[in-house]
């Protein structure tokens, strides 16, 4: 779907979104277990907490935004997907398509 192009998950390997998904979960148990002890934080402690622990995790820290702007990757994103929607309609078969090709299958075959 064009909607789901401009998400960045969906540019992510396989390997990278397990990693992604690893980091988050452990960062959200950090957090958890920070705030079960009762240690009240700004956003400012979040923020120091979240590099520390990126750092730790021998993650690079980002520090600004990038060179390309969200409505420049939007485009990129969507033209790329259209070249893969035109190769994705040539080559799909509908499922309507596929059983009449099964039943045609079994047909027994007609000899002139």
């Amino acid at each position: 779907m064009p909607s789901d192009t401009v998400i960045a998950k969906n540019y992510l390997e396989k390997k990278e979104l397990e990693h992604l998904n690893r980091i988050g979960n452990m960062y959200l148990d950090y957090a958890e277990m920070q705030a079960a002890r009762g240690w009240a934080m700004t956003m400012k402690d979040w923020i120091e907490k979240l590099n520390a622990f990126l750092k730790f995790s021998e993650y690079e820290i980002l520090t600004n935004a990038g060179k390309i702007s969200r409505e420049v990757a939007e485009t990129l994103a969507l033209k790329e997907y259209e070249k893969f929607r035109k190769v994705q309609d040539k080559n799909y078969v509908s499922d309507f398509d596929r059983e009449v090709k099964k039943i045609v299958r079994k047909l027994p075959k007609k000899k002139w």
